[in-house]
């Protein structure tokens, strides 16, 4: 036993003494283990995603466009490097970072500049500088999105973030570990699910280019006329999100959506009076003494420049857009009935564009101030008090091509995962009987009759065959001595079997036809291409 006790008590003294020279070896090599215990990572993120916004055939309109960024790990050997192969602005931008320990990102124009110590990296962008739809898209700040579809769906968008980033080891001072890898974290595929839109690339792209071509600020939407789905959505002055700052005083607001905005008719709202009348009665064919003005108590009231028509019926008088022919149609009518047909024609409802998503109301006069012959006069040509948006329009349009079922437009199909499977349930438009088809039949004959040899000349085209009417809306306002007048064309094509509805807006044009109708007849023979295929 004793034997026993006095082995251990000796193998614990071999055990104390390699533990004290451990411990001795440890401390002569103490700046070791103080850099060891200093030795971190430093991460650095490379980009962050939020969910995509699709057009109809799945291409990302918000979320698809990519930029190039350059991780840097600074050193002499580095510096000399890249002085000869960044451009000279580009390297005095980064040269005080350069001097710096620790490892940094900036953004490159290419991958030239990669060497040792500099990884080129391509990285998702929310947008690219010549992106489209940006007015219906909208656009996001740090603090989520700032309007359009970006703002509406904000919530679902944000909860679909996803990451690239980079980690780097480093040493105390900040400097990378030589030969240490990098670790990339990249969970961007989060962000692949998202919102898709009735939005078609295609059409958009037509519909901004005919529309840059020819004015410099209103709208332009081109529906579907048997679904109600909006094909495309213009609005100009256009604007890069990626640089807002530059816009911000822009007197021209390139920031608002003029689709979705309120704006003075003018005869563009000619056939909703027709269809109430034809509605309450009035026959088509019945002839009126158009002499150029009209007495409405105290007020004189005409056509433009008091041109007199002569004896007109009711396709002539949309076709040559006659002021006084409406004046007696709707003192007909009556205002309540209008107003019910205005209302059925979704005019002073917002449009709602998607779940989470609408447009201005616009405004109509109150029946009771009706009563009073000469607002009731000013409504039948557009005039007075009354707004509509270039949605409305379209939607006005369409239901008459339709044979007079109103579909209210819209803009989103629904929400996706990310796999572009909608998850959410489809949005449904409201629909109702506006007028009858025979109402619709004869109104529609009439615009085309304004396209052939009236009003919408402009417009008309011999690869397609459209019906139209125009507008020249008056503001009331002046501006360097001129009075600002708002432009429309509201048509769709081909007249004998209608697909499509198309309305441009002009701000400040000289008329309708002049203005606005050159963009309707670019963007139909671009689109009757699709029509034949």
């Amino acid at each position: 036993m004793e034997k026993r006790t006095a082995g251990l008590f000796c193998l614990i003294l071999v055990l104390c003494a390699a533990l004290i020279g451990r411990i001795a070896m440890i401390d002569s090599h103490g700046e070791y283990i103080s850099a060891a215990r200093n030795h971190s990572t430093y991460r650095l993120v490379l980009a962050r995603t939020q969910g995509k916004i699709y057009d109809r055939n799945g291409i990302a309109l918000a979320g698809g466009a990519t930029s190039l960024k350059a991780l840097i790990i600074p050193s002499s050997r580095v510096s000399a490097e890249l002085a000869g192969r960044l451009p000279a602005e580009k390297y005095k931008s980064i040269e005080s970072e350069l001097k710096g320990s620790y490892p940094f990102v900036t953004d490159v124009d290419d991958g030239s500049c990669e060497c040792e110590g500099v990884t080129v990296f391509r990285v998702p962008k929310r947008y690219s500088d010549t992106s489209t739809a940006e007015h219906l898209v909208g656009f996001r700040a740090k603090n989520g999105g700032q309007n359009g579809i970006e703002r509406a769906y904000d919530q679902w968008l944000s909860d679909a973030e996803g990451e690239l980033s980079v980690t780097c080891r480093i040493n105390a001072s900040g400097k990378s570990l030589e030969g240490a890898a990098k670790e990339i974290t990249d969970t961007t595929s989060r962000s692949d699910r998202g919102v898709m839109l009735t939005i078609d690339s295609n059409i958009q792209n037509i519909a901004e280019t005919a529309a840059k071509k020819h004015i410099t600020c209103g709208a332009v939407v081109v529906t579907d006329i048997a679904s109600g789905e909006i094909l495309a959505m213009v609005s100009l002055p256009g604007y890069n999100r990626n640089d807002i700052a530059s816009v911000l005083n822009d007197e021209n607001s390139p920031l608002i959506n003029r689709a979705i905005s309120e704006y003075n008719a003018g005869s563009v709202f000619k056939p909703v009076v027709a269809a109430a009348a034809l509605e309450n009665g009035l026959d088509p064919e019945e002839e009126y003494l158009c002499t150029g003005t009209v007495q409405i108590g105290h007020n004189t009231m005409g056509c433009i420049n008091h041109t007199a028509h002569g004896s007109v019926n009711l396709e002539e008088a949309i076709s040559h857009s006659c002021n006084t022919y409406f004046i007696n149609a709707s003192a007909a009518a009556g205002g309540e009935k209008i107003l019910e047909t205005a209302h059925a024609l979704g005019f002073e409802n917002g449009t709602k564009l998607g779940s989470h998503y609408s447009s201005s109301k616009g405004r109509l006069p109150d029946k009771e101030l009706l009563k009073n012959p000469a607002e009731l006069a000013n409504l039948s040509f557009g005039q007075g008090g009354m707004t509509v948006t270039p949605v409305q329009v379209a939607g006005m349009t369409a239901a008459i091509a339709r044979g007079g079922e109103y579909i209210e437009p819209y803009a989103v199909i629904g929400l996706t995962d990310e796999h572009m499977n909608i998850v959410s349930q489809p949005f449904l438009p409201e629909k109702r009987r506006a007028m009858s088809s025979s109402t619709a039949k004869t109104i529609a004959a009439c615009m085309r009759t304004a396209v052939v040899s009236g009003t919408a000349k402009a417009g008309a085209s011999d690869r397609i065959t459209s019906a139209a009417k125009t507008g020249t809306a008056e503001t009331g306002i002046i501006k360097n001595g001129k009075r600002i007048n708002q432009a429309w064309y509201a048509g769709f094509f081909p007249y004998e079997s209608p697909r499509y509805a198309c309305v441009v807006l002009a701000e400040n044009g000289t008329s309708g036809g002049s203005s606005a109708g050159p963009v309707f007849k670019e963007i139909a023979e671009r689109m009757s291409y699709f029509i034949q295929k």
